[in-house]
């Protein structure tokens, strides 16, 4: 065994550990930094160049051998380091972004917010002038100090270089085996074949929010506008705090899971300041302690953070322990989101939504209607953001990107959006395109389920235990490798939106 790979797979477990703590502390309110700097600095072998260059070794050596398993290991072990090399190279302009972003002070009518403060309370705010306030003072905050985050995207220039890549995304697909280019090509596919059940939707939203907004391009709807009407906050009273919590651990019971999973789900629901607004799963040992940090709120929206956020971890909780190191802790983020939206788009069935929420027919109905627009709106961000962040991965983070940045969102989602979100409104790592294959994915294993089990799968045990035996798994699959399994063809991105507009139309 090559020794890089041999001291990257002994201290492998112990460094995600250290890396899952520092981000559930800083996230969970715990700690103001998050030191990461220091961490890379303690296992220099998991972002080294070198270690890479050893892992192209090994991995051309495994193919000659007919050894998928061993050929899978490699591949994720590559994945990671050159994850690494990137996060130890923007190691120091991240840290510079949490230091500036905690100690940050917008001023906003006559009170002063942090910038956590004002993005948490702006899609809240029912009063369309302060939310113009807030997004104006947001938006400005990132413009003015915009150095920091660009820094950050750099360093994924960089990266490429030093591995020895064309560029970024040539190097993200190479050691993930996404086609970028094929994927930018479905997504632009969804936009078009989206478009116009979006926009009906998108003004009946807009009004219930506001009876004046329209949409972009007659109206003036921005796109704090569409962040509050997301919230349905004329849906608020159905979904109050006390009741979907016992209605989530109500439903596991029923499906033969549990909320903590044996003990290996800790989850972390305390109130406390600083404390992340949406929700979050850290990992800190798979399977056996898993991390889930919720803030206590309600609405539809906290509702489905918290379903997403509880797919995670009973995936995580549930991973094989005899698996080796690299299936438990690593695999295509693809998968893991895949489960994820599986849980979250639970409230696609009236019929759950009855069940455990013991909402009426009509308010059901809603509901639904209310859930897939919210979906639809997201995954059309996301096919903007993915067109966009290639642009900015291979041109770099310079204020012409802004523009285009701006353009596509305004496209997509036919509001306005503020420019200076440009490089903050960014998912590492392109992870913007594990995002869109996880809801194309999500749709497969759906259809698998309502096949095997019926359109009530969601409360059959024997459903339940054939996702645990998916769950054990691992990083075994790649999403086109399960899709493929559970449906008999590839991942296809359209079908995901296909399968939205097709509620809203009903």
């Amino acid at each position: 065994m090559d020794r890089p790979l041999h001291s990257v797979r002994t201290r492998l477990d112990d460094f995600l550990a250290e890396l899952a703590t520092l981000h559930y502390r800083h996230g969970a309110g715990l700690s103001p930094t998050l030191p990461v700097s220091s961490l890379h600095a303690s296992f220099p072998e998991l972002s080294s160049p070198d270690t890479f260059a050893a892992a192209n070794e090994a991995l051309a050596k495994a193919r000659t051998k007919d050894d998928p398993l061993a050929v899978r290991r490699i591949q994720l072990l590559r994945e990671l380091v050159a994850t690494q090399v990137e996060e130890a190279l923007g190691a120091r302009p991240a840290e510079a972004v949490t230091t500036l972003e905690a100690q940050s002070q917008l001023p906003v009518d006559d009170r002063t917010l942090s910038l956590a403060e004002a993005l948490d309370e702006l899609p809240r705010e029912s009063h369309r002038d302060r939310r113009t306030l807030l997004e104006r003072a947001v938006g400005n905050f990132l413009w003015e100090r915009r150095g920091p985050y660009g820094d950050r995207r750099e360093a994924a220039l960089v990266a490429a270089e030093r591995l020895g890549a064309k560029d970024y995304p040539a190097l993200r697909e190479d050691v993930t085996g996404i086609a970028y280019g094929k994927l930018a090509e479905a997504a632009a596919q969804t936009l078009r074949s989206t478009e116009d059940a979006y926009r009906d939707v998108l003004a009946y939203v807009l009004k219930k929010v506001d009876p004046l907004l329209r949409p972009l391009p007659g109206g003036e709807a921005r796109r704090h506008d569409l962040q509050h009407a997301l919230q349905a906050p004329w849906m608020f009273p159905l979904f109050r705090r006390e009741d979907t919590f016992p209605a989530v651990v109500r439903w596991l019971g029923e499906w033969s899971l549990t909320p903590n999973a044996g003990g290996r789900i800790r989850i972390d629901d305390e109130a406390r300041p600083g404390k992340s607004p949406r929700p979050f799963v850290a990992s800190v040992r798979v399977p056996d302690e898993v991390r889930l940090v919720i803030q206590p709120r309600g609405g539809m929206d906290a509702l489905a953070g918290f379903l997403h956020e509880m797919g995670h971890a009973q995936h995580r909780a549930h991973v094989s322990e005899t698996l080796p190191m690299e299936l438990r802790r690593l695999g295509d983020a693809s998968v893991t989101e895949g489960y994820a939206a599986l849980f979250e788009r639970l409230l696609l069935s009236p019929s759950w939504l009855k069940r455990y929420l013991d909402l009426p027919t009509v308010a059901a109905r809603d509901t639904v209607r209310m859930a897939a627009f919210q979906a639809l709106a997201v995954l059309r961000r996301h096919c903007a953001k993915l067109s966009y962040e290639l642009s900015l991965s291979t041109r770099g983070p310079s204020a012409e990107r802004a523009d285009e940045y701006a353009d596509g969102q305004r496209q997509a989602l036919f509001v306005e959006p503020h420019p200076g979100y440009f490089l903050h409104d960014v998912d590492p790592q392109l992870y913007t395109a594990h995002y869109l294959r996880a809801w194309a994915l999500e749709t497969r294993l759906t259809a698998r389920l309502t096949e095997r089990f019926n359109e009530d799968y969601w409360r059959n045990p024997a459903a339940a235990a054939w996702l645990k035996g998916l769950f054990a798994r691992g990083g075994t699959d790649d999403a086109e490798g399960l899709a493929t399994e559970v449906s008999g063809t590839p991942l296809a991105v359209p079908e995901a939106g296909e399968r939205l507009v097709a509620i809203l139309n009903r």
